[in-house]
């Protein structure tokens, strides 16, 4: 048996996890705990994993992953948590600052929007929290583990004996310290899967330069100007963050000086095998806009960058990112395409 649990990052995911190995291994025997996202990785884990059990658990899950679950009617646990609180939680851990922790949560959420509405899915958040040996049993009836409630609550005083406890400190005014930029990188990636999970429709998501990279610097975020003089080449790209499926227009912000203005520019999207592209010329100097679109299919796992070229070598000037704002299209190109047929009356 295969056993799944998605989720954002936190304490909470953490231990439905735990709550899944032992309840499965309490009915079933001896299981092994995987950290996976894709189809691949999961196919992997199989040939290489000597138990004939397996607990899945994931942070990002792929487009392809979710598909194969709803193909095969399998139930599955998916493990909401206010996408701040969340980002508190991935922020401070080690290895992490406040961009690369937004980024990585910014992917987390647009993988599990998907998720949050799949058939097999049992939804759950941290607001469950407060009646760990209820959401335990929920979990156990949902995946179909007959544990009896005495031995449900002996688990969980276990976990709790050992450290695994579904809440997570308090929140100590993580928030209230950011800076007002902070809070605008944060919200401008996060801010519309917030307004979802609640409840909301899902708004605009924008993304500031600070998650962006300088070329032929790949280290340096793109978050000061770029000097234009030299060769030829890519000045900006990242972030390499993933948008949840649909069709998608964004608007990108340039900066230009009056020396960089006299250059022309060509501005990417790329997500995958898909590439959409325009020449940008700027009229002098001063700020421009650059729109594009781009499709990104379900099972469509890869992240989506943003890049600027200058076309020619540049003498002098500086230029300078703003944001990219990206917006998605109620209707898909497939649709409109069907509707048109429709009043065209090329279908039957």
């Amino acid at each position: 048996m295969i056993f799944f649990s998605v989720g954002l990052p936190g304490h909470f995911a953490e231990w439905c996890d735990a709550v899944i190995a032992r309840l499965a291994r309490h009915v079933l025997g001896p299981v092994e705990v995987v950290s996976l996202n894709t189809l691949e990785e999961l196919g992997l884990a199989m040939i290489r994993s000597g138990a004939s059990h397996l607990v899945v658990c994931s942070r990002q899950p792929g487009g392809a992953l979710q598909t194969a679950l709803a193909q095969a009617g399998r139930r599955f646990i998916a493990v909401l948590d206010e996408p701040r609180a969340a980002l508190r939680e991935l922020a401070i851990r080690p290895g992490y600052d406040l961009v690369g922790a937004t980024r990585t949560l910014a992917c987390c959420c647009a993988s599990m929007l998907g998720y949050t509405s799949a058939p097999g899915v049992l939804l759950l958040s941290e607001a469950n929290s407060r009646d760990p040996v209820s959401v335990a049993t929920t979990i156990a009836d949902h995946l179909e583990l007959a544990v009896s409630e005495a031995d449900i609550e002996s688990i969980v005083s276990a976990l709790k004996d050992e450290g695994i406890v579904p809440v997570q400190g308090e929140e100590d005014g993580w928030w209230d310290r950011l800076a007002e930029p902070e809070r605008a990188l944060v919200n401008g990636a996060l801010g519309a899967y917030v307004d979802y999970f609640a409840g909301g429709d899902f708004s605009s998501v924008t993304w500031e330069r600070e998650l962006f990279f300088i070329g032929d610097q790949p280290a340096e975020k793109a978050n000061r100007p770029i000097d234009v003089t030299g060769r030829a080449r890519c000045l900006i790209f990242g972030p390499y963050i993933t948008l949840p499926p649909g069709s998608w227009s964004v608007s990108v912000l340039f900066g230009f000086s009056k020396e960089a203005a006299e250059l022309g520019y060509i501005v990417e999207v790329v997500a995958g095998p898909h590439v959409s592209r325009i020449n940008l010329r700027p009229e002098g100097e001063g700020v421009f806009e650059a729109n594009l679109a781009i499709s990104i299919e379900p099972a469509m796992d890869h992240p989506v960058e943003v890049r600027l070229f200058n076309e020619h070598a540049g003498f002098d000037g500086r230029l300078a990112l703003g944001s990219a704002t990206w917006t998605r299209q109620l209707t898909s190109r497939s649709e409109r395409r069907s509707e048109l047929a429709s009043v065209l009356g090329l279908l039957a």
